[in-house]
């Protein structure tokens, strides 16, 4: 069998996967030319240029340039290459870190979501629940209204650049719930796993469900207490609040479905 030594710009484009517009419109610049000009007057790519458009496409996957892949295309030299790659395989690496993290994050709320759907309104419950990192934002100013705080949290997280699509939640004191304040002095945080600077803790959590209004659920809290109380429990920690059914899966905040949890021991 003999050896196909030229590929028309149709077979170029589907070994590639680069468009044949792209094709023409790099041989136009001078990026990448076929090398064989036929008896016809069509203009063949040979088999040695598959790699320079396997590499093209890559770069250009990355954001590189078109005139930065120009230049090392017409100066080609192993010590340009690896200067070249090096440069690239950092990119790479941030770009996989970041579609881990985004993986993460998305998992995150399928697992929420899920668990969203086998709650029922107004559901408590006594669980173990394992030690979790999240990223604790400063406390909220006793001036800020509520979309105020979640903004500064935002912003707090964002300068130390924890992905803001992370789930957020609600800190409340432990202080603060045993005495029943009125405005209790709360702390947003994210579910930025290894990103994280503090710790949920492990151990033995009382659990309410429902569709209320995180921060502002004292009649809530009051019946959660009580339940505590009648399973022969106390609270021993600080109340985490997370919606496990926000804007993402949700029409209005009104569907909303939330979590509290509290840290609890035997009395």
């Amino acid at each position: 069998m003999s050896e196909k030594k030229q590929l028309s710009i149709l077979e170029f484009s589907r070994l590639t996967g680069i468009k044949r517009d792209n094709l023409r419109f790099y041989d136009r610049i001078g990026l990448l030319k076929p090398e064989i000009r036929g008896e016809n007057g069509y203009r063949y790519y040979t088999r040695r240029q598959l790699s320079s458009a396997y590499l093209i496409g890559g770069l250009r996957l990355l954001g590189v340039g078109l005139e930065d892949i120009k230049r090392y295309s017409a100066g080609r030299t192993p010590e340009k290459m690896l200067d070249l790659f090096a440069q690239q395989e950092v990119r790479i690496q941030a770009e996989i870190a970041k579609l881990r993290e985004t993986s993460g994050i998305l998992k995150q709320y399928a697992d929420m979501a899920r668990e969203a759907l086998c709650r029922k309104e107004s559901e408590f419950l006594i669980t173990e629940r394992p030690r979790e990192r999240i990223f604790l934002c400063p406390p909220v100013p006793a001036a800020a209204s509520e979309d105020e705080a979640e903004i500064l949290a935002y912003e707090y997280a964002s300068s130390h650049k924890i992905n803001l699509g992370a789930q957020i939640g609600v800190m409340i004191s432990h202080k603060d719930l045993l005495t029943g304040a009125q405005f209790p002095d709360y702390r947003y945080y994210l579910k930025a796993g290894k990103k994280g600077n503090a710790w949920k803790p492990a151990g033995l959590y009382a659990v309410a469900y429902g569709t209320y209004d995180l921060p502002d659920t004292k009649a809530i809290y009051s019946r959660f207490l009580d339940f505590i109380r009648e399973q022969g429990l106390e609270t021993d920690g600080n109340a985490y609040g997370e919606f496990l059914l926000n804007e993402l899966a949700v029409q209005v905040p009104e569907q909303y479905f939330g979590r509290i949890e509290i840290p609890v021991k035997r009395r």
